[in-house]
């Protein structure tokens, strides 16, 4: 039972990353990952149209507007037509999902480690390629931002700024990764520690019998190399008959 509740703290500490790659970006020493506002819906105006935009995540179609057809897949930004709320056209794509060319960054031009620059090519306005440049700018004050500014000039070539703390660069924090060990390390410390003087106050016992469910991972251990064992006369075995299978003639 308690190997279950180790188990089961283990899983919820890993979590699987979803994230799109291409969202991380390395600019000199200088790495940015928008993956961080893909859990957010930003919103803008320019009078006429309302658009939204879910940085490297899919929007959610319910902003985009009334529909009569399926919205496409992939869709990250959207227009909508104010008057009547109508969906108007999708902004740009996601990579991955059969839209090219794919998303394209740069760093913000006002100098490193001041932001990033996304641009989207793989929507359509008026016949032809809508070019869309959403510039995020670092600012450590405004953390989950919920707006932009967007302006359409010349006509189908957009111009979107956001400004975000999660457009700055990253710091050197822990990873995801380093985190986990060191929270396992601690969990088999804690538990090997604690199991240990229980034994030792409570049971009064010593020697091997100290270490708490000896039992158990003795019994582990060797299961676990008769699985290796196993594996290994599997392999071994189906080898052998593939190298048989290949070398043996029908008789006529």
């Amino acid at each position: 039972m308690d190997l279950f509740f180790l188990v089961l703290i283990l899983f919820n500490i890993i979590q699987i990353d979803g994230s799109l790659e291409s969202c991380r970006q390395t600019f000199g020493s200088h790495k940015y990952d928008l993956n961080q506002l893909s859990d957010l819906t930003i919103l803008g105006t320019d009078g006429l149209f309302r658009y939204a935009l879910t940085p490297c995540g899919l929007v959610p179609t319910n902003t985009c507007g009334k529909n009569a057809l399926p919205f496409e897949r992939g869709m990250t930004s959207c227009q909508e037509r104010i008057e009547g709320t109508k969906f108007e056209s999708p902004m740009g794509f996601l990579d991955g999902y059969g839209k090219s060319p794919n998303l394209q960054f740069s760093e913000n031009p006002l100098g490193p480690g001041t932001g990033i620059v996304m641009n989207m090519r793989n929507a359509f306005c008026n016949g032809g390629p809508r070019l869309v440049k959403v510039t995020f700018i670092c600012d450590k004050n405004i953390k989950k931002p919920t707006t932009m500014s967007i302006s359409e000039k010349p006509t189908c070539q957009f111009t979107i700024t956001i400004k975000a703390a999660e457009a700055c660069p990253l710091t050197k924090d822990l990873t995801g990764g380093a985190i986990f060990i060191i929270i396992l390390f601690v969990l088999i410390i804690v538990y090997a520690v604690s199991g240990v003087l229980y034994n030792r106050f409570k049971h009064k016992e010593s020697g091997l019998a100290l270490l708490p469910h000896v039992s158990f991972w003795l019994h582990l251990g060797g299961l676990t190399l008769n699985g290796c064992k196993f594996t290994w006369n599997c392999i071994h075995s189906c080898s052998r008959q593939t190298s048989t299978s290949s070398t043996t003639y029908e008789s006529v």
